[in-house]
């Protein structure tokens, strides 16, 4: 597989350049099966649009063509990988497999991070960033199958193992003045704040995980009632070290055992109900090297890890033409927050979620996907009470799209497409005083199948974001970060697919 892709985007000035290779090998014996993969991303955007951080209110969004970024912007990421995986049926009832993956990465970024008032003036402030990735993971496992009596089993008994190394260096400059409704140029600024050496990075980071899995899933009355019962032995060693010096900043070796369980029963040969707990050790979170155009005093430090844990019931229908599922959920985890400089634990998040989904084709020729999400997402257990009770940053209380296809009677291969995509309100800060509406986009499209020369031949159109409708897209991104991001402009995009 390869790709090349270069030019502007839909966004002023912005230009980007995405070269892709892939190479899949596959082989299938009578017992033994081999696949293996390598490939190569190259990725550069120059001048890249820029999130916005609101600073003392929340600016309008912007014409979503606009381009506030600095001339002298870009963003360059490359990634090479490469997987191996084998499977061997030592009977037919028993599986092994063994798979092995490793990846190398570098990204070099220049950007104007930029923060904004509600009359959109505000400043910006050079950051550039260097970081080289090398990750190793491999994993090894047994399926077995049988029977005591009347209860089936599947037995799985697996071990994971993740290690990665990171290397970052950064430097900032000072603020500067600028606007996102007039965007001006600004030469660019000398640097005055610097994190290691840009040309050589230091080590800032060091972090292996090991996992030991073992469950069984018992199968009672022919298969219809499905329950699982397993445990996991995680462990987390992480080292984070200082940018400049390459002294250890922070350190840890954490070990939790972790129970898994479900349970699925099939009321109907179309219905069926289910439930689900697990826990997981989790990476603590690690401090950036600035947070709204202030360096952090403690960059690089990891928190502890910490257990997340979720639940989950629900019930499924497919009926063929028509299917669907309806699940309940909570999740629980702390969260982290920069207060006076300082990257540290904020409190606890609660997730709490109902999510709807529906497909299938309830009339001939017309065909339907979409989804529905309800979450609460709470702050508990804050630093002294503080916004305790109060939205998490970045979370909307719904979320909702739905996507159909129509084949138009009388004319053979022609079918009609349209998304609705729709997404409310989002605070932007834990206080809650700064809130970024909703917003809903409109996407349509065609498509059309012929048979050419003998070939089968598909072209197809889409409209995305038909209405023009400016909106920032999300709030946050890095923990408890709150920058704005502007959603795409309307974008037209066709293509020609031909078989051989």
């Amino acid at each position: 597989n390869a790709a090349k892709r270069a030019g502007e985007t839909t966004v002023e000035d912005e230009d980007r350049t995405l070269d892709m290779f892939a190479l899949g090998l596959d082989y299938q014996g009578d017992n033994l099966r081999l696949s293996g993969d390598i490939g190569h991303q190259y990725h550069f955007i120059d001048q890249p649009r820029p999130s916005v951080t609101p600073s003392g209110g929340l600016p309008s969004a912007p014409d979503a063509d606009d381009n506030f970024a600095q001339p002298w912007t870009y963003s360059k990421e490359k990634q090479t990988f490469g997987t191996f995986r084998a499977e061997y049926d030592f009977s037919d009832a028993v599986t092994g497999w063994l798979a092995a993956g490793v990846r190398e990465g570098e990204e070099k970024n220049r950007l104007a991070s930029m923060k904004a008032g509600s009359t959109g003036s505000g400043t910006f402030y050079r950051f550039d960033n260097v970081r080289e990735e090398e990750v190793f993971t491999s994993e090894v496992g047994l399926r077995a199958r049988g029977r005591t009596g009347d209860v089936s089993h599947e037995w799985v008994m697996s071990a994971a193992m993740f290690d990665l190394e990171a290397r970052n260096a950064y430097a900032m400059s000072g603020n500067y003045a600028a606007d996102i409704y007039q965007p001006f140029a600004v030469a660019m600024p000398d640097a005055i704040w610097f994190g290691g050496a840009m040309s050589n990075p230091n080590v800032t980071e060091r972090t292996q995980t090991q996992s030991l899995a073992i469950a069984d899933t018992l199968g009672f009355m022919d298969e219809r009632l499905l329950v699982t019962l397993g445990a996991r032995r995680q462990g987390i060693e992480a080292k984070t070290y200082d940018y400049n010096s390459a002294d250890r900043l922070s350190s840890y070796n954490r070990y939790k055992n972790s129970p898994v369980a479900g349970v699925v029963y099939q009321l109907t040969d179309e219905l069926s109900v289910y439930a689900n707990y697990i826990e997981g050790l989790v990476k603590g979170d690690i401090a950036p090297a600035s947070s709204g155009g202030v360096a952090v005093v403690n960059a690089g430090e990891a928190l502890e890890p910490y257990v997340s844990e979720q639940t989950e019931v629900g019930i499924k229908y497919d009926g063929g033409s028509l299917g669907g599922s309806l699940a309940l959920f909570t999740t629980e985890r702390p969260f982290s927050t920069v207060e006076n400089g300082v990257f540290t634990d904020g409190g606890e998040q609660r997730n709490r979620g109902i999510e709807l989904s529906v497909f299938g084709e309830p009339a001939y020729g017309v065909r339907l996907l979409g989804g529905l999400t309800l979450l609460d997402a709470e702050l508990t257990s804050t630093q002294d009470g503080a916004n305790e009770g109060n939205r998490a940053i970045g979370v909307p209380r719904t979320q909702a799209n739905l996507g159909g296809e129509w084949d138009v009677p009388g004319t053979n291969g022609l079918t009609l497409t349209s998304r609705v995509v729709y997404t409310s309100s989002q605070y932007a800060d834990a206080a809650n005083d700064l809130e970024a509406p909703s917003w809903t986009r409109l996407d349509l499209g065609a498509r059309y199948r012929m048979v050419l020369d003998e070939r089968d031949v598909t072209l197809r159109a889409r409209l995305d974001n038909v209405t023009g409708r400016d909106y920032w897209a999300s709030v946050g991104g890095y923990p408890n970060a709150n920058y704005l991001v502007l959603g795409a402009p309307r974008t037209l995009t066709v293509s020609a697919t031909v078989d051989f």
